[in-house]
């Protein structure tokens, strides 16, 4: 009876998954981000947003409540981005939106990958990397404790996301970007200087294309 039982247990522990030490499923992780930020229906799809762009490797003030910005855009994630009603034709700064929405999570195309523990800023994250929908793949970081997105490493440039805001449809979205190009990107390492900033002013969801914007 008693080595019945010693095999019975020993079958079972092979048939059982093994999750003690093991590193969180990616899709499990997909779903908590997801729902950290309100679910599928609170992830920006079409809208309209002002902005302060500003190639520089000092750090710029922050923008008050009258500033202008210098351009305003219209973004169709995954899609399309028009700057006033010129359409842009750069790829990577169109799928640069579609990751931060967290969209491209979604995409039935995105084959997802965890990357091991990183600190992608100050605090302890984990990252998801996105290949499969993209021709270049994307890693996107998240603070191991909020489960919010704090940064985007994609071809030469790390991507940092602060100053996180919320429309009145409770749309999130990081209003402070902060990009430094790599000074070598397989050992993480970044350039001392930054080498953009984005500030975006005021960040509107649309129903629907503007019809200056529609074929």
């Amino acid at each position: 009876m008693r080595l019945f039982v010693m095999i019975a247990l020993g079958f079972v522990s092979l048939m059982s998954p093994r999750t003690t030490g093991t590193e969180p499923e990616p899709l499990k992780l997909v779903d908590q981000v997801i729902r950290t930020v309100g679910g599928e229906a609170k992830l920006l799809k079409l809208f309209r947003f002002s902005e302060r762009v500003l190639i520089t490797d000092t750090p710029a003030k922050p923008v008050g409540k009258d500033d202008k910005g210098n351009r305003v855009s219209v973004v169709q994630v995954g899609s399309d981005w028009w700057i006033g009603t010129t359409k842009r034709d750069k790829d990577k700064v169109r799928v640069l939106c579609w990751a931060w929405s967290l969209r491209i999570l979604l995409d039935p195309n995105s084959k997802i990958q965890l990357i091991p523990e990183v600190k992608a800023t100050d605090k302890p994250s984990f990252g998801l990397r996105v290949t499969g929908s993209v021709k270049e793949s994307i890693d996107l970081y998240f603070d191991k404790e909020s489960n919010r997105l704090v940064a985007i490493d994609y071809d030469d440039t790390r991507h940092l996301f602060s100053e996180w805001k919320e429309t009145k449809d409770g749309h999130r979205y990081p209003s402070h970007v902060v990009g430094f190009r790599f000074e070598n990107r397989a050992a993480g390492k970044l350039m001392d200087k930054q080498w953009y900033q984005t500030d975006i002013i005021e960040l509107i969801p649309l129903s629907e294309l503007p019809s200056e914007l529609k074929p």
